[in-house]
């Protein structure tokens, strides 16, 4: 079914229309699945784009996604916002733009490239918040005189046919929402108009679980799954021949020109097929705790994308298409960033480790810097096939053409917030001048923050990746002074050593790495080859390579394949590829909003997103296995139904906590709770409805044949009372014989018994064998059975309600016991976690205490003095805390 939407055009902010057009354009975009915003003048388009200023505003104030997370918004809105489409009208015929936009595949990126936007313009806003943009530009559709000529059958102008034809074709071949019908429709509508007249904010992750109710299967976390696996993948540009303007070919819009391949063959719109930019990625979610084995990662990206872009004087930007293919992945994710100085070779080390030797990460061979902003490429593990493998290759650092320098400083800080592996790449030793170039680390505490209401930044190294200190084209001995050989392991650390009469431009980064980044490593390489052969390195073959560099190169990959560790949060969260999409925008709207990104506000966000989910699940989990129930009701006592709904219910709650963390005040699983009495309840409810149906069914086949004989009237006769009451119990006998009725048969039976009690009356009163005082002590007789019958039925229901209580409370001391289970599992893995950074500090005061650094050594005392009550607290707490589900 295609609905269409036709709006109130937009007022001019001079009329004081802005309340209204921005609660139309507002009730727009949350209905439509394509928002088509339509204007004139494409001389100068970003003028027709600010008319839509004022309502960005208000759609930004007045709808949320989750309560609790304002900051994340904009974020959360584009997982939920349909497609946008500009349709410029009414160009001029030798305009460009049509030309320009097919070319890119009518991205309306191409339409604010030309302008020096600032990022809170509204073309920059809409690229924010709609998770697609595309613009189509339209010529005048009237032909004038000369036109008419040319072409005399034609009512519109052929070329706006064909314009309006693309246009169809693009909006047509967008796919529904699912699980969106009319009836779910037309509830959002009442839901939004109502919140709307309120005055009131629109709160989507309550308003789309109601939809979730109306049609099941819909959710708000399953529409925004389904846009980012439905989401467009980029297409290659076509190359077109520029046309000399005013030539009859461009005015009459290249009528010999062929098309793209694809609009000829009426498919415009296809996922790219082998060989183009991306494939379309088919990321599975996995089955939680009940899953046998993982299914295999079926990564396509056949080369890196474009991650975190650093334009010239722009901030730092989120590329969408990059976010949308880590929003497919939900395996735990291993990421390995690499940073260092530009031209020494990151991207040459990040290939290898790829498997790749040419048509990965781009590569130089000039003084200029290749990589601009931090490029992604995102592979199965070699070693683990539940894991992927996101590698991240970062802008040179210092690069003294650079136009934004600094940014430099924001693309560190992301590398270390973003990797679980944080690789950094220097030249020739590890000597003074290397680790002056690492000042970017002592910039760290500034540029992060782990709690938002800390001003200066503690327990950074809890947070931080594994370190790994990788050395090119090294040509030093590994060896001490007096030829005792030495790892590269031990090399590091010498380097490391503190002096304390060095000055501190050589003292602070040592410092800091070493507070920072515990877990250390180190690796060194020989050059790969002659220096006449390293501006075509990739394409030499191994043979050419240096025999040292090979082994050192495999030594290096085999330890991030092997040790490398996923990455997690606080709290040992493992991250997926969707979590750290999630990540990525955190952190850098918060650079754009100049604020310091807080690690903690980031796994807030996170857990509202993944505890959300977690509830979805775990729902879907109960009616997967409660689906498998049906064909065994109804069931014949309610102990046997709530026995079948526990193990639905514990399943559930196993898939819940295996997903859900940093469940602040078990809220959410509160939700799940109510949620799943409800479905008791249904279930409760389909079992008697399922008993009645079998019930009535019974009962009216076996009492068909009396029915008959009170139609035809064979019971009005002398004696034909006792001979109905006769006919009547046996059939009372043989329903009471019949199995498998359910919980419902004294119900079914006494409601039956009652709609055929009128017909009993009358064969009563028309039996002329008995007198009135007979007739009446029988009248008495029926009531008093069905009395009996009644108080019967009281003590079922009755003890049925005192097993449902008996439920409940089961249940909630089943939502206890997987809680403080959970508790319990994250006890054990933060006490480990603050163990081990607890010997990491001893094991750095004692190192301090040796190179006379005594100022330090009590500082760093009081810190362990502090993790050391943290741990006998957590240890003496044990499986105790206070659960608050209800």
């Amino acid at each position: 079914m295609l609905v269409l939407l036709d709006s109130e055009g937009l007022q001019e902010q001079s009329e004081g229309g802005e309340g209204v057009s921005s609660g139309l354009f507002c009730l727009s975009v949350l209905l439509c699945t394509v928002f088509v915003f339509n204007s004139r003048g494409a001389e100068e388009p970003q003028r027709e784009l600010d008319r839509l200023s004022g309502c960005l505003e208000g759609l930004l104030r007045r709808v949320r996604v989750l309560e609790d997370c304002p900051q994340e918004n904009s974020f959360l809105l584009s997982s939920v916002l349909p497609e946008f489409v500009w349709c410029l009208r009414d160009a001029a015929p030798d305009c460009l733009w049509d030309e320009l936009l097919r070319a890119t595949g009518h991205d309306m990126g191409t339409l604010l490239s030309s302008s020096d936007e600032s990022e809170d313009s509204p073309g920059r806003s809409i690229q924010r918040l709609f998770p697609s943009q595309k613009a189509f530009c339209f010529r005048p559709p009237t032909l004038d005189e000369s036109e008419r000529e040319l072409f005399p059958s034609e009512k519109t102008h052929p070329v706006f046919q064909k314009q309006l034809g693309a246009f169809k074709d693009y909006v047509l071949s967008r796919e529904p929402r699912a699980g969106v019908s009319g009836e779910v429709l037309c509830s959002r509508l009442q839901r939004f108009v109502g919140a709307l007249s309120r005055d009131q904010p629109i709160l989507l992750s309550e308003t789309f679980q109601s939809w979730g109710a109306a049609a099941p299967g819909s959710t708000w976390e399953e529409e925004a799954e389904e846009r980012f696996l439905a989401a467009e993948p980029p297409r290659a540009a076509p190359v077109v021949e520029e046309i000399p303007r005013g030539s009859e070919a461009h005015i009459w819009g290249a009528q010999e020109e062929e098309w793209p391949e694809e609009e000829r063959e009426g498919n415009r719109w296809r996922d790219p097929g082998p060989g183009e930019a991306v494939e379309e990625l088919d990321f599975q979610p996995p089955l939680g705790p009940r899953a046998a084995s993982p299914a295999p990662l079926p990564v396509a990206m056949e080369a890196p994308i474009c991650l975190i872009e650093n334009g010239p004087r722009q901030p730092l930007r989120i590329n969408a298409e990059a976010l949308r293919i880590l929003q497919r992945i939900h395996q735990p994710v291993v990421v390995v960033a690499i940073v260092g100085l530009y031209r020494t070779g990151k991207s040459y080390l990040m290939n290898r480790l790829a498997g790749r030797g040419a048509g990965g990460f781009s590569l130089g061979a000039t003084v200029q810097a290749n990589t601009k902003g931090i490029w992604m490429w995102c592979l199965p593990h070699p070693l683990r096939a539940d894991q992927a493998l996101v590698l991240l290759d970062t802008e040179g650092l210092g690069d003294v053409e650079k136009s934004n320098t600094e940014n430099d400083s924001w693309i560190f800080a992301l590398s270390v917030l973003l990797s679980s592996t944080f690789v950094y790449n220097s030249m020739g030793t590890i000597n003074h001048y290397a680790l002056e170039q690492m000042h970017f680390v002592t910039e760290l505490s500034r540029h992060i923050k782990t709690k938002a209401s800390d001003r200066e930044s503690h327990d950074l190294a809890s947070a931080f990746p594994a370190f790994i200190w990788a050395v090119r084209d090294f040509t030093l001995q590994l060896c001490l002074e007096d030829g005792t050989p030495i790892t590269e392991d031990q090399y590091l650390e010498r380097a490391l050593e503190r002096r304390a009469e060095a000055p501190e431009s050589q003292d602070m980064p040592k410092r800091c790495i070493r507070e920072l980044f515990p877990s250390r490593k180190c690796f060194v390489f020989d050059r790969p080859a002659l220096r006449q052969d390293l501006q075509c390195l990739e394409e030499l073959p191994e043979s050419q390579l240096s025999q040292e560099f090979l082994e050192q190169a495999h030594r290096f990959c085999r330890h991030v394949q092997e040790s490398a560790r996923a990455k997690t949060v606080q709290g040992g969260r493992l991250v997926t590829g969707t979590l750290l999409a999630s990540l990525a925008e955190s952190y850098v709207g918060a650079i754009r909003r100049k604020e310091v990104p807080c690690i903690e506000n980031a796994v807030l966000a996170l857990a509202q997103l993944e505890n959300a989910a977690a509830v979805h699940e775990a729902l879907q989990r109960y009616e997967e296995m409660e689906e498998l129930m049906r064909p065994m009701l109804p069931m014949e006592d309610v102990a046997g139904l709530l026995v079948a709904h526990g193990c639905c219910e514990e399943e559930a709650l196993r898939v819940f906590m295996g997903r859900a963390f940093r469940d602040e005040g078990q809220r959410f699983q509160r939700q799940l709770a109510d949620h799943l009495q409800e479905k008791l309840g249904e279930l409760c409810r389909r079992n008697e409805g399922a008993s009645l149906d079998r019930c009535q069914a019974v009962l009216m086949e076996l009492y068909q044949e009396v029915e008959d004989k009170v139609m035809h009237g064979r019971y009005l006769k002398r004696g034909g009372y006792q001979r109905f009451l006769s006919d009547r119990q046996s059939v009372v006998e043989r329903y009471h014989q019949v199995e498998d009725k359910g919980l419902m048969a004294a119900k079914a039976l006494q409601d039956f018994l009652a709609s055929k009690e009128e017909a009993a009356q009358s064969i009563l009163q028309a039996d002329q064998t008995l007198t009135e005082k007979e007739k009446e002590l029988e009248a008495e007789k029926v009531r008093a059975e069905a009395a009996q019958r009644e108080a019967q039925l009281q003590r079922e229901m009755q003890e049925r309600a005192e097993q449902m209580a008996r439920e409940k409370e089961r249940s909630f001391e089943e939502h206890k016991k997987q809680l403080m289970a959970k508790v319990e599992q994250e006890r054990r893995a933060l006490l480990a976690e603050q163990e081990r950074l607890l010997q990491q500090r001893l094991q750095e005061q004692r190192r301090l205490q040796e190179e006379g650094f005594h100022r330090e050594v009590s500082r760093l005392q009081g810190e362990i003095q502090g993790l050391r009550h943290q741990i006998q607290e957590r240890r003496s707490s044990g499986g105790g805390g206070i659960c608050t589900v209800s």
